[in-house]
């Protein structure tokens, strides 16, 4: 191991130094979607971890090979992908920026718990969909894929805190640690897209734009498979109504209430207190026309 390497201060506000931290040492490490080797080298010097690297992408994955113990080429959508893997057991599996590129993140998270020692945990790095600056450029009526980022054009699936929690849950995994890597934007900024869209940026405004949700750039997860299932619903986020549902819910809420309503009119119209009021209010309004024409 390099030690000057290995000593020298790693930045928490990136997510490969916020997984490697959570690694043990001596770890058996099974790294999905390692790329060209990048985090791979920090677990090898930090850790001295023992790397298994799997990544779809053939052209960058043989640089992985300089710091994974083994490397394979898998498209981690297919149901046998993991095959290869069969007995083998980790300290860690590290899930870094793969889940959204993903489309059943749920299914590979499911066949990944078979490869968990006892005290086995997931790490997983994944964008937040809900960071200031998507909800800027909604509030402009924009959501612009781009090369990189939270809006990388490759992404298939999107999540926030309380999403990816629910997507670990239902595959039945228990969420320990739920940290962040931030991007903090200026006032200044925030204030140019608001008004932009027509809302003024006053001071609660600006401050909704620099919640820990609204900060966070990327999610950091740790997780682990629940053990038993009776205890699974304890482990689900509250949920929030969504803006259409609660729309749908008010709109049917007052068309029933209309409804009553009207049912409760037709019912007064046809009793016969109210037809002889009828009748009473006719002939009164003919008493009247008479004496006015005269």
């Amino acid at each position: 191991m390099n030690q000057g390497t290995s000593h020298l201060a790693l930045d928490d506000n990136h997510s490969h130094s916020q997984i490697v931290r959570r690694i043990p040492r001596y770890a058996q490490v099974l790294e999905l979607g390692c790329g060209d080797g990048s985090m791979s080298r920090l677990i090898r010097e930090r850790c001295e971890g023992h790397i298994i690297g799997i990544d779809h992408n053939p052209d960058i994955v043989w640089q992985a090979q300089r710091y994974c113990d083994y490397v394979f080429t898998e498209d981690l959508d297919d149901p046998h992908s993991l095959d290869a893997l069969e007995g083998e057991k980790f300290d860690a599996i590290t899930l870094v920026d793969v889940l959204e590129h993903l489309q059943r993140p749920d299914d590979l998270l499911r066949r990944l718990k078979p490869l968990l020692l006892d005290e086995g945990k997931i790490l997983i790095s994944i964008p937040n969909i809900a960071h200031a600056s998507v909800r800027l450029e909604l509030l402009n009526g924009h959501f612009d894929y781009e090369k990189a980022g939270i809006l990388d054009s490759t992404h298939l699936k999107f999540f926030t805190a309380e999403s990816v929690q629910t997507l670990l849950v239902e595959a039945g995994y228990a969420v320990h640690e739920l940290d962040y890597t931030w991007h903090d934007l200026p006032d200044e900024v925030i204030a140019r897209y608001l008004k932009k869209a027509g809302l003024e940026p006053t001071p609660q405004a600006l401050a909704k734009f620099h919640e820990p949700d609204a900060m966070a750039y990327q999610f950091i997860i740790s997780s682990s498979p629940i053990v038993e299932e009776k205890a699974l619903a304890a482990h689900f986020p509250a949920a929030m109504l969504k803006p259409i549902d609660a729309s749908w819910q008010t709109w049917g809420r007052m068309h029933t209430e209309l409804a009553m309503a009207h049912a409760e009119l037709e019912r007064v119209y046809s009793t016969r207190s109210w037809q002889m009021l009828r009748r009473g209010a006719t002939a009164w309004r003919s008493i009247q026309s008479r004496f006015t024409l005269e």
